[in-house]
């Protein structure tokens, strides 16, 4: 089957669109900032320290006292979690890693919150 006139330049028309097309997704790909995530440490209401949260970033650890009471918080490579606890019922350690943007944790007997906040990705139960 021979190529017309028209089917060419139809052709080069759908050749440039897809380079052009191709071209602006690279563009976009490689200026596109990482996610930056924050973890927000309050107690009583009070914001204790808030704490950056990157991929690749080393370990470290957080000692956060109360009364007679502390939590030990751990955060690394993007995420945070608490990793030891002096309460009676230790729920804080069962919730585990904090990952994504809204996750959050709670220690009633020190009243100790973390919650975790910046980029939120919209999916089928948060919609």
């Amino acid at each position: 089957m021979k190529m017309r006139r028209g089917d060419r330049a139809m052709f080069m028309i759908l050749l440039a669109i897809l380079i052009i097309s191709g071209v602006l997704w690279s563009v976009r790909a490689a200026t596109k900032n990482p996610e930056v995530m924050s973890a927000e440490i309050t107690q009583e209401g009070k914001l204790l320290q808030r704490v950056l949260l990157k991929k690749g970033d080393s370990a470290r650890e957080i000692i956060i006292r109360y009364k007679d009471g502390y939590n030990k918080i751990r955060v690394e490579d993007g995420r945070i979690s608490v990793v030891e606890a002096d309460c009676p019922d230790k729920d804080c350690l069962k919730r585990g890693w904090l990952k994504k943007s809204g996750d959050s944790t709670i220690c009633l007997p020190h009243r100790l919150i973390i919650r975790l906040t910046g980029e939120s990705e919209v999916d089928g139960a948060t919609y």
